[in-house]
Protein backbone atom coordinates (compact mmCIF):
# COMPACT_ATOMS: atom_id res chain seq x y z
CA UNK A 1 0.00 0.00 0.00
CA UNK A 2 1.36 3.41 -0.96
CA UNK A 3 1.58 5.98 1.82
CA UNK A 4 -0.25 9.24 1.24
CA UNK A 5 2.00 12.32 1.49
CA UNK A 6 -0.95 14.66 1.98
CA UNK A 7 -1.45 15.04 5.72
CA UNK A 8 1.70 13.03 6.52
CA UNK A 9 3.61 14.39 9.51
CA UNK A 10 7.31 14.67 8.66
CA UNK A 11 9.99 15.82 11.14
CA UNK A 12 13.30 16.80 9.53
CA UNK A 13 16.63 17.66 11.16
CA UNK A 14 19.15 19.90 9.42
CA UNK A 15 16.42 21.50 7.33
CA UNK A 16 17.76 25.04 6.95
CA UNK A 17 19.68 24.35 3.72
CA UNK A 18 20.61 21.74 1.12
CA UNK A 19 18.72 18.46 0.95
CA UNK A 20 16.67 19.24 4.06
CA UNK A 21 15.41 22.52 2.65
CA UNK A 22 14.66 20.98 -0.75
CA UNK A 23 12.74 18.21 0.99
CA UNK A 24 10.59 20.76 2.85
CA UNK A 25 9.75 22.45 -0.45
CA UNK A 26 8.60 19.22 -2.08
CA UNK A 27 6.67 17.95 0.93
CA UNK A 28 4.91 21.26 1.46
CA UNK A 29 3.77 21.23 -2.17
CA UNK A 30 2.24 17.79 -1.55
CA UNK A 31 0.33 18.86 1.58
CA UNK A 32 2.49 17.31 4.30
CA UNK A 33 2.60 18.66 7.84
CA UNK A 34 6.22 19.53 8.54
CA UNK A 35 8.37 20.09 11.62
CA UNK A 36 11.96 21.20 11.08
CA UNK A 37 14.98 21.90 13.21
CA UNK A 38 18.44 23.33 12.62
CA UNK A 39 21.06 25.33 14.48
CA UNK A 40 20.64 28.53 12.43
CA UNK A 41 17.48 30.17 13.67
CA UNK A 42 17.61 32.91 11.05
CA UNK A 43 17.60 30.32 8.24
CA UNK A 44 14.60 28.59 9.80
CA UNK A 45 12.81 31.93 10.01
CA UNK A 46 13.44 32.54 6.31
CA UNK A 47 12.13 29.07 5.49
CA UNK A 48 9.00 29.52 7.59
CA UNK A 49 8.25 32.89 6.05
CA UNK A 50 8.53 31.34 2.59
CA UNK A 51 5.73 28.94 3.48
CA UNK A 52 3.42 31.42 5.22
CA UNK A 53 4.59 30.30 8.64
CA UNK A 54 2.92 26.90 8.25
CA UNK A 55 5.96 24.97 9.50
CA UNK A 56 6.86 24.08 13.04
CA UNK A 57 10.39 25.47 13.30
CA UNK A 58 12.57 24.62 16.29
CA UNK A 59 16.10 25.90 16.82
CA UNK A 60 17.97 22.77 17.93
CA UNK A 61 21.47 21.30 17.83
CA UNK A 62 21.27 17.52 17.35
CA UNK A 63 24.67 17.18 19.04
CA UNK A 64 22.78 17.86 22.30
CA UNK A 65 20.53 14.96 23.40
CA UNK A 66 18.15 17.23 25.31
CA UNK A 67 17.52 19.30 22.18
CA UNK A 68 16.86 16.17 20.12
CA UNK A 69 14.19 15.13 22.64
CA UNK A 70 12.76 18.64 22.73
CA UNK A 71 12.32 18.72 18.94
CA UNK A 72 10.66 15.30 18.77
CA UNK A 73 8.25 16.11 21.60
CA UNK A 74 7.36 19.49 20.08
CA UNK A 75 6.56 17.85 16.72
CA UNK A 76 4.44 15.11 18.31
CA UNK A 77 2.55 17.60 20.49
CA UNK A 78 1.89 19.93 17.56
CA UNK A 79 0.69 17.33 15.05
CA UNK A 80 -0.35 14.37 17.21
CA UNK A 81 2.06 11.89 15.63
CA UNK A 82 5.26 11.54 13.56
CA UNK A 83 4.83 9.57 10.36
CA UNK A 84 8.37 10.03 9.02
CA UNK A 85 11.45 11.13 10.94
CA UNK A 86 14.24 12.31 8.62
CA UNK A 87 17.69 12.27 10.26
CA UNK A 88 19.44 14.67 7.90
CA UNK A 89 21.64 16.94 10.05
CA UNK A 90 25.37 16.48 9.50
CA UNK A 91 28.61 17.95 8.19
CA UNK A 92 32.09 16.99 7.01
CA UNK A 93 35.58 18.41 6.75
CA UNK A 94 38.66 17.92 4.59
CA UNK A 95 41.50 16.39 6.60
CA UNK A 96 43.44 13.13 6.66
CA UNK A 97 42.53 10.63 9.36
CA UNK A 98 45.97 10.84 10.98
CA UNK A 99 45.77 14.63 11.21
CA UNK A 100 42.24 14.71 12.62
CA UNK A 101 42.30 15.68 16.28
CA UNK A 102 40.43 13.86 19.01
CA UNK A 103 38.18 16.88 19.44
CA UNK A 104 37.36 17.05 15.70
CA UNK A 105 36.54 13.35 15.59
CA UNK A 106 34.40 13.61 18.71
CA UNK A 107 32.43 16.59 17.38
CA UNK A 108 31.63 15.05 14.02
CA UNK A 109 30.41 11.86 15.67
CA UNK A 110 28.34 13.88 18.14
CA UNK A 111 26.46 15.53 15.29
CA UNK A 112 26.35 12.91 12.54
CA UNK A 113 26.03 9.71 14.59
CA UNK A 114 24.89 10.53 18.12
CA UNK A 115 22.58 13.18 16.68
CA UNK A 116 20.97 10.37 14.70
CA UNK A 117 20.70 7.85 17.52
CA UNK A 118 19.57 10.41 20.11
CA UNK A 119 16.71 11.67 17.97
CA UNK A 120 15.69 8.11 17.07
CA UNK A 121 15.74 7.17 20.75
CA UNK A 122 13.35 10.03 21.48
CA UNK A 123 11.04 9.28 18.56
CA UNK A 124 10.66 5.49 18.57
CA UNK A 125 8.53 5.21 21.75
CA UNK A 126 6.13 7.80 20.31
CA UNK A 127 5.92 6.12 16.91
CA UNK A 128 5.36 2.70 18.48
CA UNK A 129 2.22 3.98 20.22
CA UNK A 130 0.71 5.37 17.03
CA UNK A 131 -2.11 3.76 15.10
CA UNK A 132 -1.35 2.44 11.63
CA UNK A 133 -1.54 4.92 8.77
CA UNK A 134 -1.44 3.38 5.29
CA UNK A 135 -0.31 0.11 6.88
CA UNK A 136 2.68 1.68 8.70
CA UNK A 137 3.04 3.20 12.14
CA UNK A 138 5.86 5.34 10.86
CA UNK A 139 9.21 5.52 9.13
CA UNK A 140 12.73 6.50 10.07
CA UNK A 141 14.77 7.84 7.15
CA UNK A 142 18.51 8.24 7.79
CA UNK A 143 20.41 10.39 5.31
CA UNK A 144 23.73 8.57 5.04
CA UNK A 145 25.90 8.82 1.90
CA UNK A 146 27.45 6.81 -0.90
CA UNK A 147 30.60 7.27 1.24
CA UNK A 148 29.08 4.79 3.71
CA UNK A 149 30.18 2.06 1.29
CA UNK A 150 33.66 3.43 0.59
CA UNK A 151 35.83 5.75 2.68
CA UNK A 152 37.36 8.66 0.77
CA UNK A 153 40.86 10.00 1.38
CA UNK A 154 40.73 13.25 3.36
CA UNK A 155 37.07 12.55 4.13
CA UNK A 156 37.70 9.49 6.32
CA UNK A 157 36.06 10.82 9.52
CA UNK A 158 32.97 11.90 7.59
CA UNK A 159 32.77 8.55 5.77
CA UNK A 160 33.11 6.76 9.11
CA UNK A 161 30.04 8.56 10.44
CA UNK A 162 28.08 7.69 7.31
CA UNK A 163 29.10 4.02 7.59
CA UNK A 164 27.97 4.09 11.23
CA UNK A 165 24.60 5.48 10.15
CA UNK A 166 24.24 2.66 7.62
CA UNK A 167 24.99 0.02 10.26
CA UNK A 168 22.46 1.64 12.59
CA UNK A 169 19.84 1.61 9.84
CA UNK A 170 20.49 -2.04 9.00
CA UNK A 171 20.07 -3.16 12.60
CA UNK A 172 17.14 -0.86 13.30
CA UNK A 173 15.30 -2.03 10.19
CA UNK A 174 15.09 -5.57 11.57
CA UNK A 175 14.44 -4.48 15.16
CA UNK A 176 11.46 -2.28 14.27
CA UNK A 177 9.87 -4.38 11.52
CA UNK A 178 7.53 -6.19 13.96
CA UNK A 179 6.20 -2.78 15.03
CA UNK A 180 5.42 -1.80 11.42
CA UNK A 181 8.05 0.95 11.47
CA UNK A 182 10.00 1.23 8.23
CA UNK A 183 13.68 2.19 8.26
CA UNK A 184 15.32 3.60 5.13
CA UNK A 185 18.93 4.68 4.63
CA UNK A 186 19.54 7.29 1.92
CA UNK A 187 22.83 7.33 -0.02
CA UNK A 188 23.36 10.45 -2.16
CA UNK A 189 26.51 11.01 -4.16
CA UNK A 190 27.98 14.53 -4.13
CA UNK A 191 25.06 16.95 -4.09
CA UNK A 192 24.91 20.59 -5.09
CA UNK A 193 24.65 22.06 -1.60
CA UNK A 194 26.88 24.11 0.67
CA UNK A 195 28.34 20.88 2.11
CA UNK A 196 31.72 21.05 0.35
CA UNK A 197 32.17 24.76 0.95
CA UNK A 198 31.53 24.21 4.65
CA UNK A 199 33.84 21.17 4.64
CA UNK A 200 36.67 23.24 3.15
CA UNK A 201 36.07 26.12 5.56
CA UNK A 202 36.44 23.78 8.55
CA UNK A 203 40.12 23.14 7.80
CA UNK A 204 41.14 25.53 5.01
CA UNK A 205 41.96 22.59 2.74
CA UNK A 206 40.69 22.42 -0.84
CA UNK A 207 39.36 19.54 -2.90
CA UNK A 208 39.98 18.97 -6.63
CA UNK A 209 37.79 20.77 -9.16
CA UNK A 210 37.19 17.35 -10.72
CA UNK A 211 35.38 16.48 -7.50
CA UNK A 212 32.41 18.45 -8.81
CA UNK A 213 31.84 16.36 -11.96
CA UNK A 214 29.42 13.80 -10.54
CA UNK A 215 26.62 15.76 -8.92
CA UNK A 216 22.93 15.66 -8.25
CA UNK A 217 20.81 18.61 -7.27
CA UNK A 218 19.32 18.73 -3.80
CA UNK A 219 15.91 18.86 -5.46
CA UNK A 220 16.57 15.57 -7.27
CA UNK A 221 17.58 13.85 -4.04
CA UNK A 222 14.54 15.29 -2.25
CA UNK A 223 12.20 14.11 -5.00
CA UNK A 224 13.46 10.56 -4.66
CA UNK A 225 13.26 10.75 -0.88
CA UNK A 226 9.58 11.68 -1.15
CA UNK A 227 9.08 8.59 -3.32
CA UNK A 228 10.85 6.60 -0.59
CA UNK A 229 8.32 7.92 1.91
CA UNK A 230 5.42 6.86 -0.29
CA UNK A 231 6.89 3.38 -0.79
CA UNK A 232 9.42 2.62 1.98
CA UNK A 233 12.45 0.59 1.01
CA UNK A 234 15.59 -0.56 2.81
CA UNK A 235 18.10 1.59 0.90
CA UNK A 236 17.49 4.58 -1.32
CA UNK A 237 20.18 5.49 -3.86
CA UNK A 238 19.24 8.72 -5.69
CA UNK A 239 21.88 7.89 -8.32
CA UNK A 240 21.08 4.23 -8.84
CA UNK A 241 24.29 3.43 -10.73
CA UNK A 242 26.38 4.46 -7.69
CA UNK A 243 25.14 1.44 -5.76
CA UNK A 244 26.42 -0.99 -8.39
CA UNK A 245 29.70 0.84 -8.94
CA UNK A 246 30.41 0.71 -5.23
CA UNK A 247 29.64 -2.99 -5.25
CA UNK A 248 32.98 -3.39 -7.01
CA UNK A 249 34.62 -2.20 -3.79
CA UNK A 250 33.51 -5.38 -2.01
CA UNK A 251 34.99 -7.66 -4.66
CA UNK A 252 38.07 -5.65 -5.67
CA UNK A 253 39.11 -3.26 -2.89
CA UNK A 254 42.69 -3.01 -4.20
CA UNK A 255 41.45 -1.73 -7.56
CA UNK A 256 39.37 0.95 -5.84
CA UNK A 257 42.36 1.82 -3.65
CA UNK A 258 44.31 2.66 -6.81
CA UNK A 259 41.53 4.91 -8.04
CA UNK A 260 41.33 6.61 -4.67
CA UNK A 261 45.12 7.09 -4.66
CA UNK A 262 44.76 9.39 -7.67
CA UNK A 263 42.21 11.47 -5.79
CA UNK A 264 44.56 11.53 -2.79
CA UNK A 265 47.41 12.87 -4.92
CA UNK A 266 45.17 15.57 -6.39
CA UNK A 267 44.22 16.84 -2.95
CA UNK A 268 47.84 16.83 -1.80
CA UNK A 269 48.87 18.70 -4.94
CA UNK A 270 46.35 21.54 -4.64
CA UNK A 271 47.06 21.94 -0.93
CA UNK A 272 50.86 22.26 -1.20
CA UNK A 273 52.19 25.27 0.77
Amino acid sequence: MSRNIEGMVVAITGASAGIGKALVERLHARGAKIAVCARRAEKLEELNNKFNRELLCIRADVAKPSECAMFVLAAAEKFGRIDTLVCNAGYGFVRSVADTTHEEMQKIFETNVFGTTDIIRAAVPIIKRQSLRDDWRGQIMIVSSAAARRGLPFFGPYAATKAAQLSIAEALRVELKPDRIAVTSVHPVGTDTEFFEVAESQTGMKRPVADTKIRQTASTVARKMVRGMESPKAELWPLRAARWVLGVQVMMPSLVDRLMAKYHRQIEEINKP
